[in-house]
C-alpha cells in the first residue's frame, strides 16, 4: 500500500479500501472476473440488460464488466462506468479501449454514495464487492434504488468470506479468514455482508428481490490463487490494525502457496451471494 489510507471504493470520509487501486490492482480484478465474471455476467442478462438498456457499473475497477455491458447494449443503449478512483478509471479507459466490438463507454468519477445522476436515470444498476468495503452500504443500495426507473433492476453480487474452504482442509485458510474479518471489523467494514444483502436491498425499497449463489471451486490454475492474492494486497491494511504482525503474515502465504501449488487440494472460492431486485 502506497499510504494507510489508500482510497478505493471510497465514499465518505471513514471509508478505507484494504485493496491496491488502479494499475497496482489490475492483475487481481482480472483474476477476480475470470472467478465471478460468468455468473456476473448471467445475472445481467437476468436482470434485464440488452440491446437498449441504460445501465450504470458501479465502481467499475479495471472495466472488465463494463466492456462486456456495452456490447450487449449496443448502440441505442448506454453504459456508464463510475468509480470514485481515478486510478481504476485510468486503467478501465485503457481496458476498454482495447475491446473493439462495443459502441463508447461513459466514465465518471463518482462516490457510490452520491453519484450525482438523476433519478430514474438507468435501467439496470450493477455492482460487485462494493458494500463489502464500505462502512455505510445501506446508503449506497438507496441510491442504487434513486438511480433506477420503475421496474429497473439492481444486480449486485458481495462476499461472505467466512464460506472459503479447502479440502483436505487448510489450517492456513483457517487463519486467513479470521485475520481477514478481524481486519475488516477494525476498519468499520463486514467482509461477510454478502449474507445481510438480500435483507438490506428489501429494506432499501425493492419490490422483488432474488438470491443467487455463486461459489467456484479449483484445484489448480491461477484462479486458485484469488484469494492468496488478494490477502497479500490486503496484508498491510491489516498489519496496520494491529490485528496480526507482519511475520505472522508472511508465514501465511508461504503456506497458502503451498496449498495452492498441491493439486490434490481443493480451494473453493468464497461464495457470492447476489441479488436481482426490482424497482
Amino acid at each position: 500500500m502506497a499510504n494507510a489510507a489508500k482510497e478505493g471504493a471510497r465514499g465518505s470520509a471513514n471509508d478505507v479500501y484494504a485493496l491496491e487501486t488502479g494499475d497496482a490492482g489490475a492483475a487481481r480484478l482480472r483474476l477476480l472476473d475470470g472467478v465471478y465474471g460468468p455468473e456476473t455476467r448471467r445475472m445481467l442478462v437476468e436482470g434485464g440488460l440488452c440491446t437498449g438498456s441504460r445501465a450504470l457499473d458501479l465502481a467499475c475497477g479495471i472495466g472488465a464488466v463494463s466492456c462486456w455491458m456495452a456490447g450487449q447494449v449496443g448502440a441505442d443503449g448506454r453504459v456508464v462506468a463510475a468509480d470514485v478512483n481515478p486510478d481504476q478509471l485510468v486503467v478501465a479507459k485503457w481496458h476498454c479501449s482495447r475491446c473493439q466490438d462495443h459502441e463508447p463507454i461513459e466514465y465518471v468519477e463518482a462516490s457510490a454514495y452520491d453519484t450525482g445522476f438523476p433519478s430514474g436515470s438507468f435501467d439496470l444498476v450493477h455492482m460487485r464487492f462494493l458494500l463489502c468495503h464500505l462502512v455505510e452500504p445501506a446508503k449506497v443500495l438507496a441510491e442504487a434504488y434513486r438511480l433506477l426507473r420503475p421496474g429497473g433492476a439492481l444486480v449486485c453480487q458481495d462476499l461472505h468470506m467466512s464460506s472459503i474452504y479447502c479440502f483436505p482442509a487448510s489450517e492456513a485458510y483457517a487463519r486467513m479468514i479470521e485475520h481477514a474479518l478481524a481486519g475488516g471489523r477494525a476498519l468499520g467494514v463486514d467482509y461477510n455482508y454478502g449474507l445481510r444483502l438480500p435483507a438490506a436491498a428489501a429494506d432499501a425499497g425493492f419490490s422483488r428481490v432474488e438470491v443467487r449463489l455463486n461459489q467456484p471451486a479449483y484445484l489448480r490454475g491461477e484462479e486458485k490463487r484469488l484469494w492468496e492474492h488478494t490477502f497479500a494486497e490486503a496484508a498491510p491494511s491489516i498489519v496496520r490494525t494491529g490485528v496480526v504482525t507482519q511475520e505472522a503474515l508472511d508465514a501465511l502465504l508461504v503456506e497458502m502457496s503451498e496449498a495452492a501449488a498441491d493439486e490434490r487440494v481443493m480451494i473453493a472460492q468464497a461464495c457470492s451471494p447476489g441479488v436481482i431486485a426490482w424497482k
